[in-house]
């Protein structure tokens, strides 16, 4: 049995990453935050034990920027397919392919994510088709695929879906059920593309340490505490 997470993953540079943030910041402190999401997210999911961790990246000349940032440790594959949907159905017939028993397909907008939601979508994959974990701005931060399934299932869920809007997990779960596959469905969570989620996200980060809890984006908290 093997397992593998795939994040996709850009090139953080400027006015290419996280443009919905500016002009409430500079598009360079959009894509130096980009970078610590990412790392401090890559970071979390390589203490997972007996998953492949897979960067899936575009631009196609970006491996050997994402590579110095992220590691020797993960696999690297470009990007492949003109929109979104051609992309997710490009990056989990790669991981079939190399015998992936367990594909999770997730981005890097998330880095509090707890890593217990990671173990439990692959949890749910012994039993499901599908799990999906939605996000609060009506799109999802994971979906994960049983490969015993996924001739069934892929590429049909990723079709004319209208990325980008709050119709993303509605649609995408309506048409798993349409192909009768089974689902599980993770608790919900929050992506950051705005500047008021950026706001939660340094709200969010700041109580869980005034709490005492564990602050897994250590390199995001340092720069939201120089932002706000």
């Amino acid at each position: 049995m093997k397992t593998c997470v795939i994040v996709f993953a850009k090139n953080p540079v400027p006015n290419q990453v996280k443009t919905r943030l500016v002009p409430s910041i500079s598009a360079e402190q959009a894509a130096t935050l980009y970078t610590a999401f990412l790392r401090d997210w890559c970071e979390t999911l390589g203490k997972l034990s007996e998953v492949d961790l897979v960067i899936t990246y575009t631009p196609a000349e970006a491996q050997s920027d994402l590579q110095a940032l992220i590691g020797d440790s993960a696999t690297y594959i470009p990007q492949i397919g003109a929109g979104l949907g051609e992309r997710l159905t490009s990056a989990t017939q790669w991981a079939v392919e190399h015998g992936y028993t367990k594909i999770l397909l997730v981005g890097s907008d998330s880095p509090t994510l707890p890593l217990s939601y990671i173990s439990q979508a692959l949890t749910l994959l012994d039993s499901r088709d599908i799990a999906i974990g939605p996000s609060t701005d009506g799109g999802y931060y994971l979906i994960g695929f049983s490969a015993v399934n996924v001739a069934m299932t892929v590429p049909s869920v990723f079709e004319d879906i209208a990325w980008s809007t709050a119709n993303v997990f509605h649609q995408t779960l309506a048409r798993i059920r349409s192909l009768k596959a089974t689902v599980g469905l993770l608790p919900p969570w929050y992506d950051i593309d705005t500047a008021e989620d950026l706001a939660f996200l340094y709200a969010h980060i700041s109580a869980m340490r005034l709490a005492g809890g564990t602050v897994q984006a250590v390199r995001t908290e340092s720069l939201l505490t120089e932002m706000f």
